[in-house]
């Protein structure tokens, strides 16, 4: 199998469907009401949600407009049923069920099963015969899932927690950090070398668009694209960037063009995720933005809507007004699909 060919899995219980959640997710979730939409043609998996389940006291309006915007998605993708997992307490999981329950029958999607998980059991929900509903719930093991193995074999990865997967994005410490910083001071001093040859710098030391507009800035720009695919050649190629390559494209993915052409060659492959993962790891903090953003694109467009949502914190973080953050922030909140990302990087 190519590394970059999604697998194809099959589903065949409730227990498949269990063991298989945290591979769609990239983690096992923790109080979270998960919706996954099955083919019932052979089976397979269509898509998959997660939605934090709201704590004790706090509002419920902000949650179930979340699960409408779930729900209207799935709308979107008939000859499916539908298995709500809701991860807590009874007390947290069944009013949540209960309104996805609801939403879905307004929208005229067929249930398939609607669970309760919590410490290696689960409970049915839907089921009104009380021999099928036990009162310590139903033991299961991922182990022994097919569904699981099949995701292990095709190169997905379920860590234990969300805080693991922003773990993965943490940023580099120690001499790898060093090294970034002594680069990218290089990077900059090269970069505002040749704009000050060219012309002068807008507010804040962003390029203008006057000068890019020269011959020298075209010339740059040209440069700076040439640059970036040859990176991506080689993470294709399965090689990191060395530190004056990661430097020197972070500070370049600050020029909007070749920002707009990086965001245009973006896919869900594997090694493009690597490869933003890695250039937002290495990147200094007043250059974390573009890469984060790019790496978001990618996530989405893979269906990994929890990487997504922690590049777009990442860039948040970085700088709170950026706008194409804030545009991908509220895409990523209304359940944009891979789908609509390609085709809208297309237009």
């Amino acid at each position: 199998m190519s590394p970059d060919a999604r697998p194809t899995i099959r589903v065949h219980g409730t227990e498949d469907v269990l063991a298989l959640i945290p591979f769609l997710l990239g983690f096992q979730p923790e109080a979270s009401l998960v919706v996954v939409a099955l083919d019932d043609a052979g089976d397979g998996v269509l898509t998959g949600a997660r939605l934090d389940l709201p704590t004790t006291g706090e509002p419920t309006a902000p949650a179930h407009a979340a699960l409408d915007q779930v729900i209207a998605r799935l709308g979107t993708r008939r000859g499916g049923t539908v298995v709500l997992a809701g991860y807590r307490s009874a007390e947290r999981v069944e009013p949540m069920v209960a309104a996805a329950r609801e939403a879905l029958r307004a929208a005229g999607l067929p249930l398939r099963e609607a669970l309760r998980v919590a410490d290696g059991r689960f409970w049915r929900l839907h089921d009104t015969d009380p021999a099928s509903r036990p009162a310590d719930g139903v033991p299961f093991d991922t182990a022994t899932s097919a569904a699981a193995a099949a995701a292990v074999h095709g190169g997905l990865v379920a860590l234990p927690d969300r805080a693991a997967l922003a773990a993965t994005l943490a940023p580099v410490t120690g001499p790898a950090r060093e090294r970034m910083v002594a680069a990218t001071v290089a990077a900059c001093a090269l970069v505002t070398a040749v704009v000050e040859v060219a012309g002068a710098t807008g507010e804040a030391g962003e390029v203008s668009d006057a000068v890019l507009d020269t011959r020298l800035g075209r010339a740059l720009q040209a440069a700076a694209r040439k640059y970036l695919t040859q990176a991506q050649d080689s993470y294709r190629a399965g090689q990191p960037a060395d530190d004056e390559t990661a430097a020197t494209l972070t500070v370049l993915l600050e020029l909007p063009s070749l920002w707009e052409f990086a965001a245009r060659a973006t896919n869900g492959k594997a090694w493009q995720i690597e490869m933003w993962s890695d250039l937002v790891r290495r990147a200094e903090p007043d250059f974390t933005v573009p890469a984060a953003c790019l790496l978001a694109l990618s996530a989405l467009q893979a269906g990994h809507g929890a990487l997504a949502r922690i590049a777009v914190d990442r860039a948040l973080n970085a700088d709170p007004h950026d706008r194409f953050a804030q545009i991908l922030d509220r895409a990523i909140a209304a359940g944009i699909d891979p789908d609509t990302v390609t085709a809208l990087l297309c237009d």
